[in-house]
């Protein structure tokens, strides 16, 4: 943004004054600058608008906790006796780098909430408490942390440890981050004992900094504690902070000193307050050992470090919270978040999973579908894979990722570096080589329009045509002409460099971000990687993403999300490219969190302690494949109990041929026997059908294990959840509602309903798009796994039913910004329903809504109705204490379920 459109800005705060930015403030304040300077032009006018909406217009609330109910809320009767210079100075400089004053607010309450579930520095009796913070993927809980530590140091805690990732670099992020935002100095000036110690960051607001034991060139070794001096803890007057990589050495070194220390001043335990953050805190943290041996060498690590003080408070951060949640909480001396978990909630700029991969989303157009790479690059690819070219689509998403530099670089933007992310591989051979075709396909791109896109002959060099018809496609809209572009694009992308990002990465490599921080153009990357991209490490002015891996554990695919956060200035801009598969996968898990976070506010609404909370998790019948994915390391089989109560279940793999004529034959005659129909707009019900029948006529139907719900027990054979439906002990689920709705597609030929009159009703197929699968395969797989509509849901409920759904839903938006403008999701008519529902669809495929150059056509399934079922359970166990489906599975009907787990050894990142 210019000099001059910055005035602007100032000038349009000013007029604002602190009130809530609407749309007609904003239209009234955008009126008044012309008048104030008739010379500003629609394109100032853009930006100032762009501006005040990414600071100021954002809207997010504050968020919720589940908690042990014996904590006192400590921190409001110390509040006004404690000096928070570390708060305010960091406070400071968020302001000073343009943060909303909304979002800044929210981050204060926030942070005292968290830190009134911590133990209270100034008690003298001793505490041990475990908590979790959850928030999303690149939403912001780094700023949440460092606001923690901060008024944790204010509030007196001694010594701060931040356990980050397994991974050097972002353990390097991670210093840099705190040196600049708690600090106050650079911690290689620190540990060098320099004494020029520039203040930096929120440094620049207060006269004093922490103590700093880890540098950005180093974790933890014994020498660094040479600093202090020789003073024992207890007589530190600002607080020390650790920033660690969770690996066995850095975390033994501090261990061992600390050990040290205590013999020193002849004590069993140090007597000054901990406080632990663990980020990242579901990777590595977690013991996967049982019970009954020893526990993991990392989990070994933390215990061991709490242990030795007589005030510990363990805070886990992280976005997937499953692992933890998994954790006994029996085990006392283990890590599970018995005392309290947070719930952050993010604000109405971020970018989540809702947004990309709902078919609602407001960024849903911006999803890029992979059908090339399989044969090229396949998931079950081996380290020694030869690459004789990338795909098409690979070569797509470096063309859009240069037009999107120069768009930005023409709107002035802020931000100047600017990243693409490439992710198709764990292994750091394929990595490199992926490396080097990328490279040398930049590199001609680079140098054709180097040479000849600004000549008056570049129509006659076909990989700049492609670039015009790529802007054309992709950004036509975007405020910006090709002719801009072809004056531009030079300058713009120049200076984009290829880059592996891997534990074997050399120096020349790393993103390093800092150091391109006073450049013109910045750090401009083509990013190739796997987990090192995967795991917290945030890539600067991310832009375009091509993902292609085949993970299913929730977790996993979560971390994989670097395209998930925050794009002021551009969201019109980012492009994704992912496969079908993976798509699916994300719409998947965006319900399923949504419901747990929905689950979660309710707990805490009523008050239940965060045990509570992990019953439910681990109940939840969308977990069931996080589970899985946890087991297999430990076990050739595991049983697993979860609740349906208050969810939804639909058999989105459908069967084919011949098993499909005898569902359509047997629906036929399930439904004869079920007698006269009512009409419901354009749906048949069918009320008070015994539980038994609907057992029965699951049991009779073909239903392909690939549908998870459906899995059957790999002992006895039969389906766990149908049992459950014939012999549960809920009164709820005694009698269902049976539907039927209407399509806009053929007519089931044969099959007509009693209605009650002298017209029998005949059944119109549902259209849907389906996935390629292979030949050889005994199922069709639905497109983004869809089979019924939310109206479906509305089924059999009453007016007053349906009016408390809606008053439900205010509440959910209210509390949840990204929500907002999106319809009634299933699961919050499944909470207030009060019978369960059985709804069978005929559906027919129709061809897939994609772009015309693509290869994807219709599916041929034939010319016969295929038949698919949905059911929504009411909320029978709300806080799953009842009886529960029991499915026992071994590795084999895991492997079956999710395929091969990636598993991390010497060839991979």
């Amino acid at each position: 943004m210019s000099k001059y459109a910055m005035d602007y800005v100032g000038i349009a705060m000013n007029i604002i004054n602190g009130r809530p930015l609407t749309e007609t403030l904003l239209e009234e304040v955008l009126a008044m600058l012309p008048k104030l300077d008739p010379e500003i032009g629609e394109t100032e006018l853009k930006r100032v608008r762009s501006k005040l909406e990414s600071t100021i217009g954002i809207q997010v609330s504050v968020g919720g906790v589940v908690r042990e109910d014996a904590h006192e809320p400590w921190l409001f009767d110390e509040k006004g006796k404690i000096d928070w210079q570390y708060w305010d100075s960091y406070k400071q400089l968020l302001v000073s780098q343009g943060w909303s004053p909304t979002v800044v607010r929210v981050l204060d309450e926030d942070t005292d909430n968290i830190i009134t579930e911590c133990g209270n520095p100034r008690l003298e009796e001793g505490w041990s408490i475990r908590g979790l913070v959850m928030g999303d993927v690149q939403s912001g809980k780094t700023a949440s942390y460092s606001g923690v530590i901060a008024k944790a140091a204010d509030a007196g805690y001694k010594v701060i440890v931040l356990l980050t990732g397994m991974i050097e670099d972002l353990r390097k992020q991670s210093q840099e981050r705190l040196d600049f935002g708690f600090v106050g100095r650079d911690s290689r000036d620190v540990l060098g004992k320099n004494t020029n110690r520039q203040a930096i960051g929120a440094g620049a607001f207060r006269s004093k900094s922490a103590n700093v034991l880890t540098s950005v060139d180093s974790d933890f070794l014994t020498a660094n504690a040479q600093v202090l001096g020789g003073i024992p803890l207890k007589n530190i007057n600002e607080p020390i902070l650790f920033v660690i990589k969770k690996n066995i050495s850095p975390l033994k070194n501090l261990n061992d000193w600390l050990t040290s220390q205590m013999k020193i001043s002849g004590l069993s335990q140090h007597h000054v307050p901990l406080l632990v953050i663990d980020d990242e805190a579901d990777n590595a943290s977690v013991n996967v050992k049982k019970d009954n041996e020893d526990p993991a060498k990392i989990n070994a690590g933390i215990r061991d470090l709490l242990k030795k003080f007589s005030h510990s408070s363990y805070v886990a951060y992280t976005a997937t919270p499953f692992a933890n949640i998994f954790i006994n909480p029996d085990r006392e001396d283990d890590l599970f978040p018995s005392n309290f978990i947070y719930s952050l909630n993010t604000p109405s700029n971020y970018i989540g999973a809702s947004s990309i991969f709902l078919d609602d989303g407001k960024h849903h157009g911006q999803l890029h579908d992979i059908d090339d790479a399989e044969e090229i690059i396949p998931h079950a690819h081996k380290k020694d894979l030869v690459l004789d070219d990338i795909p098409e689509s690979l070569k797509e998403a470096v063309r859009v990722f240069l037009i999107s530099c120069a768009i930005r670089d023409i709107r002035q933007e802020e931000l100047r570096h600017r990243s693409m992310l490439v992710n198709v591989s764990r292994f750091t051979d394929v990595q490199r080589r992926v490396s080097e075709k990328v490279g040398n396909f930049l590199w001609t791109l680079q140098e054709e329009i180097r040479q000849y896109l600004s000549s008056i002959s570049w129509k006659k060099h076909p990989q700049l045509v492609l670039l015009q018809t790529v802007f054309l496609d992709e950004y036509s809209e975007s405020g910006v002409t090709w002719e801009q572009i072809r004056t531009q694009l030079n300058e713009s992308v120049a200076s984009i460099k290829v880059v592996t990002i891997n534990q074997k990465s050399a120096p020349e490599e790393k993103l390093d971000y800092s150091r391109y921080k006073n450049t013109e153009k910045g750090r401009r990357v083509i990013a190739i990687g796997g987990l090192t991209l995967s795991r917290g490490l945030t890539l600067e002015g991310l832009s375009v993403s091509y993902f292609y891996r085949n993970s299913k554990a929730y977790d996993t695919l979560l971390q994989m999300g670097r395209w998930f956060g925050y794009r002021p200035g551009y969201d019109d801009l980012f492009r994704i490219w992912m496969n079908i598969d993976a798509q699916n996968w994300y719409a998947h898990i965006a319900n399923a969190v949504a419901e747990l976070r929905t689950d979660f506010r309710r707990m805490s609404a009523n008050r239940l302690p965060p045990s509570r909370f992990g019953i439910r998790v681990k109940a939840h019948p969308d977990t069931l494949i996080v589970t899985a994915q946890n087991k297999m390391r430990s076990g050739q089989e595991f049983e697993h109990s979860i609740s349906f109560s208050a969810s939804g279940v639909e058999t989105a793999y459908v069967a084919k041929d011949q098993l499909n004529q005898q569902n359509v034959d047997w629906v036929k005659q399930f439904i004869k026997e079920r007698g006269t129909a009512t009409t419901q707009k354009n749906k048949y019900l069918w009320s008070g059908v015994k539980k038994q029948a609907i057992a029965q006529f699951l049991a009779g139907l073909n239903i392909s294990n690939l549908n998870m719900q459906f899995l059957p027990d790999h002992e006895t054979g039969e389906r766990p959840l149908v049992k459950f439906i014939e012999n549960n002990p809920y009164t709820t689920l005694d009698e269902w509602d049976i539907c039927i709705p209407q399509g806009e597609n053929d007519i089931v030929p044969n099959f007509l309903i009693n209605t009650g009159t002298d017209v029998l009703g005949e059944v119109a197929c549902r259209s849907r798009q389906f996935e390629k699968t292979p030949k050889s395969a005994s199922y069709f797989k639905l497109n983004r796994q869809r089979v019924g509509d939310t109206s479906d849901e509305k089924v059999g409920m009453s007016i007053s039913q349906l009016a408390a759904v809606e008053n439900a839903w205010k509440d959910e938006l209210a509390k949840d910004p990204e929500k907002r403008g999106k319809s009634i999701p299933g699961y919050m008519y499944r909470k207030i329903r009060s019978k369960p529902l059985l709804t069978i669809h005929f559906i027919k495929a129709v061809e897939p809504k994609v772009k015309p150059d693509t290869m994807m056509k219709a599916i041929d399934i034939g010319t016969d109705p295929i038949v698919a079922i949905s059911l929504s359970f009411p909320d029978f166990d709300p806080e799953s204490k009842g009886k529960s489906v029991v499915y026992r599975l071994n590795k084999v009907a895991l492997r079956d379920l999710i395929g091969e787990e990636e598993e991390e050894g010497d060839d991979t990142d």
